[in-house]
């Protein structure tokens, strides 16, 4: 029986250790799923422009292939506009999969933390049983 209001005390100290740690990680968690969204939406809003400029872009293709048998000048220009449309879709494009490619892993930060809490509660246990 003398045993028990240690081992309370124990339990008792593990489980505030417990939500002290669950408390930390997800204000952690928290700010990271910020972070995160607003990365999606910022390459969600350049992919939307891309295929707004390459729409635009075959549009203008397709107004090009109509009037290809009208004045030199308005071919000239109709040209320009899609060449401007389709290099800007084209930038566009290679920019938002150049930040996919390179995008951070999700959530670093609590990752490496359980990871160090795992560290520290097995190198605690092996203490208490050495």
């Amino acid at each position: 029986m003398k045993s028990s209001p240690p081992f309370l005390a124990g339990v008792r100290r593990i489980l505030a250790q417990v939500a002290g740690l669950l408390g930390t990680h997800l204000e952690l968690f928290g700010l990271e799923l910020q972070d995160a969204l607003q990365r999606l939406v910022f390459d969600f809003i350049l992919g939307a422009v891309a295929v707004v400029l390459g729409g635009l872009c075959l549009a203008l293709a397709a107004v090009l292939l109509l009037i290809i048998f009208w004045d030199s000048h308005r071919i000239a220009v109709a040209l320009g506009l899609m060449l401007v449309y389709g290099g800007g879709a084209i930038a566009f494009a290679c920019y938002l999969r150049h930040r996919l490619k390179h995008a951070p892993d999700l959530f670093p930060a609590t990752c490496a933390e359980l990871v160090r809490d795992r560290k520290a509660l097995l190198h605690i246990a092996a203490e208490e049983d050495a």
